[in-house]
């Protein structure tokens, strides 16, 4: 390969004068010693490898690229990594210079950031704005917002996938997303979306970015047809999670797409019209309502302006070819966790002030497979309850789901987690047979196992309160019913359940009296803090401990937030955590800023 063909057309490798780049050639070298002067300019020297693999070859460029201008210098010094990269994936120089930022950086780069990485205009890298569409065009990259300081602009950044084919050293191969029909394209649509998209944790930019792509992919298709002709990508995203919705609930009481969803497609960090797109999906005058695609979801005879569903017209017409699973007869449980093996969990060390530690390993004893038969036993032979109710309570990051997962650990149970307020905020009207259908299969999955699992209710604030006397409202009757329930099911538990909650003010006496364990998670004491401290975040000896521990309030789950900031930064930028860092950190820990939510959109 010719050096010439790497940065074409960015410019020619003549030693000449290019006067773009300011760069000087040997004639004016020769002129500065003439005149007298020792400057003359080093011999640049390749970067030379046995054997390259991906990595080492991005790395090498990667270091070259600060202020390199895409010029002469970079192109010889990285012209075996180039040539390798060339060779194994087929991208040219500016190509891989743009892979091998995008992997540094770890997050998606406008062409401005990337030109004040390589020391040129937002213009000069415009230049270059079809070879980086060729990397989209391929699907090595995708479009995404990038943060700078005066808003969100329009960026790059890699595909889900890429990091990891890197890492294994072999060409990352996009998802075939061509389908034969309607049928297979709404069924992936609807898996993909089902397994990838009610999880918090995964961004819904990489999401958005695959749902763009089967709807370009499958263009012909009138569902695809319809998607593209709303010439609004934010629209199209929306749509086609309505679409996945119908495929996976069509039928059933689940039905519908809320807040939750609706907010995935438009961040209120990043949408500056947040308030204007709440209203209109609320008040029905969103694009997408007035092409007669979605509809406010019925329930009990009245539209909830918060629920949205697919309209006949999209059903009958726009899909008319995909023909959905009925699922009308089904009973479907809320979103859970699911079922968690002990095996899975990952070992915590945990830090505990002296009282609520005697009572964490006391319980720990009791719930071993040894003892807990045989206490259960002895309660069954006195005619009493044999369930094990746990309440642990404190303010938040003292410790307490981490403390259910590692007692399920410790004692080898399975864990089935619930989150109460995600059905009991959506499913209104629904959430009383649901409540009985998730301890319907918590008993299934006491017959089945050997050793009984761990029933966890996290954030069971809203459930607990105390019961309302004067019913003025419908949610009020469902309020009580749904306490009704659950103080029902805690008196015939036969098995184990653990309820977390931040606050216990307002505990209904009738919940208090069925745990029989109740622990208060105090924020931790400064000599538990300091413990902490010195465990979280290497480097730190005993007298930075003790000093972090009296300068900040913050809990252990605070401090586990400071301790990955660290790991981060070491990470992105080499250094190692010294204690002005987290000192640093630690106090934007505590800088937070409310936002009041708009009523049905709150995060």
């Amino acid at each position: 390969m010719k050096k010439d063909d790497l940065f074409d057309p960015l410019e020619d490798f003549e030693e000449e004068i290019v006067d773009d780049f300011g760069e000087l050639d040997d004639e004016f070298f020769d002129e500065m010693e003439a005149c007298g002067s020792n400057r003359r300019r080093e011999p640049i020297r390749p970067i030379h490898m046995e054997k390259w693999t991906i990595v080492d070859a991005l790395n090498a460029i990667n270091n070259c690229l600060p202020n390199s201008r895409f010029g002469e210098e970079l192109a010889v010094r990285c012209a075996e990594a180039f040539t390798f990269l060339n060779d194994v994936l087929g991208f040219n120089a500016v190509q891989c210079s743009v892979i091998a930022m995008l992997v540094e950086n770890g997050k998606p780069m406008s062409t401005r950031q990337m030109g004040v990485r390589v020391g040129l205009s937002r213009l000069s890298m415009m230049t270059h704005f079809d070879e980086i569409e060729a990397l989209c065009q391929q699907r090595w990259l995708t479009h995404r917002g990038s943060m700078e300081p005066d808003g969100t602009c329009d960026g790059y950044g890699l595909a889900r996938g890429v990091v990891s084919a890197i890492r294994k050293n072999i060409p990352f191969v996009p998802e075939n997303m061509k389908c034969e029909s309607t049928q297979e394209l709404v069924e992936r649509l609807g898996v993909h979306i089902g397994i990838r998209c009610v999880d918090k944790s995964i961004p819904f930019c990489d999401e958005r970015a695959w749902i763009e792509h089967l709807i370009q992919e499958n263009s012909g298709f009138p569902i695809c047809k319809c998607a593209l002709g709303l010439g609004d990508e934010d629209s199209m995203a929306l749509l086609m999670l309505v679409v996945a919705d119908y495929c996976n609930f069509g039928g059933s009481s689940e039905e519908g797409i809320g807040p939750f969803e609706v907010m995935k497609v438009y961040p209120r960090e990043t949408t500056h019209n947040y308030p204007r797109i709440v209203n209109s999906m609320q008040t029905g005058t969103h694009q997408l309502f007035v092409e007669h695609l979605i509809e406010h979801k019925c329930e009990n005879g009245m539209a909830n302006p918060n629920s949205y569903v697919a309209t006949a017209y999209l059903k009958d017409v726009v899909l008319a070819d995909f023909k959905p699973h009925n699922h009308a007869e089904e009973t479907h449980t809320p979103k859970m966790n699911g079922r968690k093996s002990c095996k899975d969990i990952v070992p915590k060390t945990l830090f505990y002030n002296e009282a609520e530690g005697k009572q964490v390993e006391r319980l720990k004893q009791l719930l071993s497979q040894e003892q807990l038969p045989q206490v259960q036993d002895r309660l069954k032979s006195k005619g009493m309850r044999t369930g094990v109710c746990i309440l642990m309570h404190g303010a938040p990051g003292t410790g307490k789901t981490a403390t259910a997962m590692e007692l399920a650990r410790q004692t080898g149970r399975d864990i089935i987690q619930v989150e109460v307020t995600d059905f009991k905020d959506k499913y209104v009207g629904e959430s009383e047979n649901k409540l009985k259908a998730i301890f319907d299969k918590y008993r299934a999955c006491c017959k089945e196992c050997d050793t009984t699992p761990i029933l966890l209710l996290n954030e069971g604030d809203a459930i607990l309160s105390k019961r309302t006397t004067n019913i003025e409202k419908s949610v009020d009757q469902m309020s009580n019913a749904l306490q009704n329930i659950l103080l029902q099911e805690m008196e015939d538990l036969e098995g184990i359940m653990i309820v977390t909650t931040n606050m216990t003010e307002n505990l209904d006496s009738a919940f208090e009296r069925r745990f029989i364990f109740k622990i208060r998670f105090e924020k931790p004491s400064l000599a538990v803090k300091a413990r902490i401290w010195q465990t979280m975040i290497d480097g730190l000896n005993e007298d930075d401990s003790e000093q972090l521990a009296q300068m900040f309030d913050v809990s252990g789950g605070e401090i586990e937030n400071i301790a990955r900031k660290t790991m981060m930064e070491h990470v992105l930028t080499g250094k190692n955590p010294d204690l002005e860092m987290v000192k640093s950190f630690a106090k934007e820990e505590k800088l937070m800023v409310v936002i009041r939510p708009v009523v049905g959109f709150g995060i």
